[in-house]
């Protein structure tokens, strides 16, 4: 094994299957198929006052992508979580950061054939420990600009979006297209004109004192942070409605934010050009503090 990483180092570091390596010196072999097909999946966890949080639900989420794409972990939960808590521990995080935890397992390696059945290794397992990256002021202050891409999201009934695995480039391409338009990020429609979510993002509008977001089965990533936020803004006696909308819905929309693990709810500010609203909301401001508060009393039982 690699020397391990002493407290001197700095982060970002990698774990491959248990062994502690500078992310610089991390690699897999050519023939992996994560590198050659894409074939792997993922999921982020994130700390909260250093504590991971909502581990159990991403594990949750890993497995059931896992059989969705017919790929059988030989791990269990606990293998996972010890792994988490060493890095974190290696991580050595200064009072007041937190950290971001991509874990990446690979199907394996073989011969360059799609095949599954060519497989010839076990599964390869990444766990890449970093702190968490600062996050543009701008995004709090003002929210996050957004338009909406000519390359639609594509089918569940094709590669389903449900699914997290390291194929995107579905959201690479609408994410190029974005950008060239000056947004942070894009606002994608599936084949039939209706939201769906952002490119690593879920999202929300805010309409007569609702709140509104995308069903699963348009085909949207079933995030953890956007169920939580939908329980906490139930618990807050707002109506919360998973129902298909339309781009003139966001338009016309009081407010609108965005959800992942590293966001919470983070408010959007334009989209198309157009001002939703600058800052958050009161009702997408009462959701995030909600959310996290609910993260702070929940630390220990997630």
């Amino acid at each position: 094994m690699s020397e391990t990483l002493q407290q001197t180092q700095s982060p970002p570091f990698a774990v491959i299957n248990g062994e502690v390596l500078p992310l610089e010196q991390a690699q897999v072999p050519v023939n992996d198929r994560s590198f050659l097909f894409g074939d792997s999946l993922y999921e982020v966890v994130a700390t909260y006052q250093g504590k991971p949080f909502f581990t159990r639900d991403h594990l949750q989420r890993l497995r059931a992508t896992a059989a969705g794409i017919y790929f059988e972990l030989p791990w269990n939960d606990a293998w996972f979580e010890h792994q988490i808590r060493t890095g974190l521990d290696q991580l050595h995080l200064e009072p007041g950061h937190e950290a971001y935890v991509r874990i990446v397992v690979s199907r394996g390696s073989g011969d360059f054939n799609i095949d599954i059945d060519t497989v010839e290794t076990p599964p390869f397992c990444v766990s890449i420990f970093k702190p968490s990256p600062p996050m543009n002021p701008r995004y709090r202050e003002k929210g996050f600009v957004l338009a909406v891409p000519e390359t639609r999201r594509n089918s569940p009934r094709s590669l389903n979006p449900a699914f997290k695995t390291g194929n995107y480039l579905n959201n690479i391409l609408c994410l190029r297209e974005a950008k060239a338009q000056g947004a942070d990020d894009a606002l994608i429609l599936d084949l039939d004109g209706d939201v769906t979510e952002l490119t690593t993002s879920n999202f929300f509008i805010v309409k007569n004192g609702e709140v509104w977001t995308a069903p699963l089965d348009v085909g949207i990533l079933d995030g953890i942070t956007r169920r939580y936020l939908i329980q906490v803004a139930q618990a807050l006696g707002l109506t919360v409605q998973e129902k298909r909308f339309t781009l003139a819905d966001v338009l016309s929309a009081d407010e609108a934010f965005v959800s992942s693990t590293l966001k919470g709810a983070m408010p959007v500010w334009q989209v198309n050009g157009q001002v939703i609203r600058e800052g958050y909301g009161e009702i997408n401001a009462a959701v995030d503090q909600a959310y996290w508060q609910y993260v702070a009393d929940h630390l220990d039982s997630y």
